[in-house]
């Protein structure tokens, strides 16, 4: 693995993990802008794949919100679905020697377990919206060109770090101005510090992992309103203050569970904390920027 294509480096992830990997003195990061690199066009994708040489792709760009992805659906099908089919196809034309990593989404799930089972990557799939039903047509399209490729079914992210609001900015703010926020006592779900996210995606980039599928993300033990408790109880013991009733409990009308089993992924020695841990481990290492957290 030393050159490394990363899509998407304008985005939250993707910025994160180009910064990651260029701190390696021993890699090549390439990341080329839309004008050099158009995923949506495999003449583009051809032409740059003749000119560069990559040895590991990671896929990262998408129009990832949801809302976005239905108000604009022609896009949204050209890159979330055709972008990663024309790097997948790049990859194999020209036989990189490293591993095709990504982007997926736990929005491939349902989340209509009514027993609270957790979603496995064998689990028939069945999105509930348009972005989910194109992360798993794209995974379909690339493991059929590329077999031993890695699908990441990513779950939430957050960090500290400036930008947009997220789930812990947002329960920072709650304590901070003493306002409520709700969480549903019959959803689970995963949230992932995208810190551990690129950690354990240059570990895989790097693994002889089987090709296919894999949940990418923090489990969730408890359900979602359960996790918030025990966050809020991380941030007011950071500032001294009153945490009580600032969570309110709330019952979706569906249950949902779209926290993801992760045994696949520890067999090949991979292992994320989980939700209310990946929290804490955010706060130990971005203390300086929990002062900072402004509404966005």
């Amino acid at each position: 693995m030393k050159n490394i294509l990363i899509t998407g480096t304008s985005g939250f992830l993707g910025s994160r993990i180009f910064e990651y990997f260029r701190q390696c003195p021993e890699l090549s990061v390439l990341a080329p802008s839309h004008k050099e690199l158009d995923i949506t066009s495999l003449d583009s994708c051809r032409k740059w794949f003749s000119i560069n040489q990559a040895d590991t792709v990671i896929h990262l760009a998408a129009i990832s919100d949801i809302g976005e992805s239905e108000r604009n659906p022609e896009l949204s099908q050209r890159v979330n679905v055709l972008g990663a089919e024309n790097l997948a196809r790049c990859a194999k034309e020209w036989k990189i020697t490293g591993r095709f990593l990504f982007a997926s989404s736990d929005q491939v799930y349902s989340g209509n377990n009514s027993d609270g089972r957790l979603n496995i990557e064998t689990d028939s799939l069945c999105p509930i919206n348009l972005y989910g039903r194109e992360k798993a047509e794209a995974e379909e399209r690339v493991f059929a060109l590329l077999p031993d490729a890695l699908g990441l079914r990513f779950a939430w992210m957050f960090d500290l770090k400036p930008g947009k609001a997220n789930y812990l900015k947002n329960i920072i703010l709650s304590v901070l101005k003493q306002e409520t926020l709700s969480y549903a006592v019959n959803e689970y779900r995963g949230v992932s510090y995208a810190y551990e996210v690129f950690q354990n995606i240059s570990m895989l980039a790097s693994s002889k992992a089987p090709g296919g599928a894999y949940n990418f993300g923090s489990p969730a033990y408890s359900n979602s309103y359960e996790s918030a408790i025990e966050v809020y109880k991380l941030i007011g013991h950071h500032f001294s203050v009153p945490i009580s009733n600032l969570a309110v409990p709330v019952k979706m009308e569906q249950p949902r569970t779209l926290a993801m089993d992760q045994t696949k992924l520890r067999s090949v020695g991979i292992r994320f904390r989980d939700s209310v841990k990946a929290a804490e481990y955010c706060i130990q290492r971005e203390a300086d920027l929990i002062v900072n957290v402004k509404e966005k």
